[in-house]
């Protein structure tokens, strides 16, 4: 009895296998996942990385970090995912994050677009909102073309254009609106 029924197991395995091997050979597998795409005009990209500056006397100029950056090429940019900006000047320290970013290599540009958020960090601490911000670290610039809000603790600014010159602490504005509060009301 036992033999009948090991070869009766036996002969339904082999049947089984045979089964799937006959419906294995007759089915197309073919994934309905489209190419991966991969940009022809991209010499590298990092991940996760901290790119650090000094001046020229050592010390920590600027830096920034990101989670992504891509190296295009063609046009010698590289294209920055969510940047922190961090710069550091004497007694102020500016914070700049913004959605993306991009680094001009050739004339050492670093443009910052979607959500720009400035801060300076200090005795009296600033905020800047905008859309656009662009930083020239050679000219120790950071420029707006587009609209921007500045908020201190007891003022509030837009302008249509802003040019703040760190190495000055000089702040251009055109066309300015602004509300001061004095004091506690």
């Amino acid at each position: 009895m036992k033999s009948r029924l090991l070869i009766m197991v036996l002969f339904l395995g082999l049947g089984a296998v045979l089964v799937g091997w006959i419906y294995e050979s007759q089915t197309d597998f073919r994934l309905d996942r489209s190419e991966l795409k991969i940009p022809d005009n991209i010499d590298y990209f990092m991940t996760n990385f901290n790119y650090k500056v000094m001046d020229e006397a050592g010390k920590l100029d600027y830096e920034f970090a990101s989670p992504r950056l891509e190296h295009h090429n063609l046009g010698d940019i590289s294209r920055i995912e969510q940047p922190f900006v961090q710069l550091y000047r004497g007694s102020d320290h500016w914070q700049i994050d913004s959605r993306q970013g991009e680094f001009q290599h050739a004339d050492n540009l670093l443009w910052l677009s979607q959500q720009v958020v400035m801060q300076r960090l200090g005795e009296n601490p600033l905020q800047v909102y905008g859309e656009s911000i662009r930083f020239s670290p050679d000219r120790d610039l950071l420029v707006s073309d587009s609209a921007i809000l500045m908020q201190s603790a007891n003022s509030q600014i837009e302008a249509e254009q802003a040019v703040f010159d760190l190495s000055t602490k000089v702040y251009s504005l055109e066309k300015a609106r602004a509300v001061y509060t004095h004091g506690k009301s």
